[in-house]
């Protein structure tokens, strides 16, 4: 619950700030923005799964964050949009995320409503891992 109302008082700031920045730091923000949401959706994932470590999360979120700011600063010095590559990497990241998250809350409600409805042991589970 805190994780959520630190997101919403996040979001709600960045909304009414009005902070200009320098066009030189688009690519570098939207590159920022993919990495913290993919960071959010897989430790909500290993969250729901039980294998969250907090040390982990770090790693995982300073190397991501790190190769992706040193590929956008490459394709600069190069004059080429590699941050749009990036960008693509992560944002399919992201939905492959979204997918394992809707995946399980469909498995779990259609056991629900299997046992709701008098049913057994009967239900065939579907694997989660057929997704990539």
């Amino acid at each position: 619950m805190l994780i959520i109302i630190g997101l919403l008082l996040g979001l709600l700031l960045g909304l009414l700030a009005n902070v200009a920045l320098p066009a030189a730091l688009v690519p570098y923000l939207a590159v920022f923005t993919l990495i913290g949401i993919d960071a959010l959706t897989g430790s909500w994932n290993a969250l729901r799964e039980g294998g969250f470590e907090p040390l982990r999360f770090l790693i995982d979120f300073a190397s991501n964050l790190l190769a992706g700011v040193l590929m956008t600063a490459l394709g600069n010095q190069m004059k080429y949009d590699l941050s749009l590559i990036v960008s693509f990497i992560f944002a399919y990241r992201i939905f492959r995320n979204i997918n394992y998250i809707t995946r399980k809350f469909y498995i779990r409600l259609r056991a629900a409503r299997h046992r709701r409805k008098g049913g057994g042991e009967g239900l065939p589970q579907e694997s989660g891992e057929d997704f990539i």
